[in-house]
């Protein structure tokens, strides 16, 4: 009686390991497990830990590829089988505050340190970039591109070319940069990482505001914008996480005051911004 027990015993094993199936991530990992169901935004599984059967739901989007193993009339066939490719995430947004510094040569001395003090404290900026992306496949896809750096310094009794003496003086610039990118990505179930380049245009203002008196000089100016990130998956739509880029332009046509002028050397408006982010992703 107890052989015919134990060879039951090790039939019943042998069968459950020849008909157990198999779940591909979309990080190349495998799970070995019993799929009870299918369908395109879940596979439903069973696995056995400690001799306790666990059921588990995967969502499809994290899962690359699975495999059914034959199964004789005595054992449970999936339900709702829908042989569908598995789902990616088509849209990504994501918004980006973060610390910026601008790129170039000062701008040429004016003769009054103290002004020219102010004019150096603008390469510290505060920045922020939006991303609204909508890929193709997993790797790859389209987006939109806005970001801006801004920055301001402030002193008292400052001397102010073309002006004189001014009780207040502020300094401000403003770069936005808005224009359409290619986006790739790479992602597993925990982490996405990505990388976008982007041709468009650059919108630069600057303003000497001496005694609360505006004078402003714009431009606009053709540029390219690059960023690269990293996040990790809070849940299957929100993550976090931190992200680099530059914005690369130079522009020698000003306007200011209703005159158009060209300065005797290109003048940057490139920058370069380190920032955390987070993220919002739906299929």
């Amino acid at each position: 009686m107890r052989k015919l027990v134990g060879f039951l015993m090790f039939s019943m094993m042998t069968l459950s390991v020849s008909a157990q199936d198999l779940i591909v991530t979309a990080s190349r990992d495998t799970i070995p497990c019993f799929i009870t169901k299918i369908d395109s935004v879940s596979v439903e599984y069973q696995i056995v830990k400690n001799g306790i059967r666990e059921k588990n739901t995967i969502p499809r989007r994290y899962v690359s590829d699975f495999k059914i193993a034959e199964r004789n009339q005595n054992t449970e066939s999936p339900e709702n089988v829908e042989w569908s490719k598995p789902q990616f995430t088509k849209f990504r947004w994501s918004f980006a505050p973060g610390y910026a510094g601008r790129w170039g040569k000062d701008v040429e001395s004016s003769g009054h340190a103290q002004f020219d003090n102010l004019y150096k404290k603008l390469k510290s900026c505060f920045s922020w970039e939006t991303e609204i992306q909508y890929y193709f496949n997993r790797g790859n896809g389209i987006a939109l591109n806005i970001s801006g750096v801004h920055s301001s310094a402030s002193d008292r009794n400052v001397y102010v070319p073309e002006y004189g003496q001014a009780l207040q003086c502020k300094l401000k610039q403003q770069i936005i940069y808005v224009g359409p990118a290619w986006a790739t990505r790479y992602e597993n179930d925990h982490w996405l990482f990505s990388g976008c380049i982007s041709l468009g245009g650059v919108f630069y203002t600057e303003s000497v505001i001496p005694d609360h008196i505006q004078l402003k000089m714009t431009t606009v100016a053709f540029g390219m914008n690059y960023g690269i990130g990293a996040e990790y998956k809070l849940s299957p739509n929100w993550a976090m996480g931190l992200k680099i880029g530059w914005i690369i332009s130079t522009a020698s046509n000003f306007k200011a005051g209703g005159q158009t002028f060209k300065t005797d050397d290109p003048v940057s408006l490139s920058s370069f911004f380190i920032a955390s982010y987070f993220s919002f992703r739906t299929q």
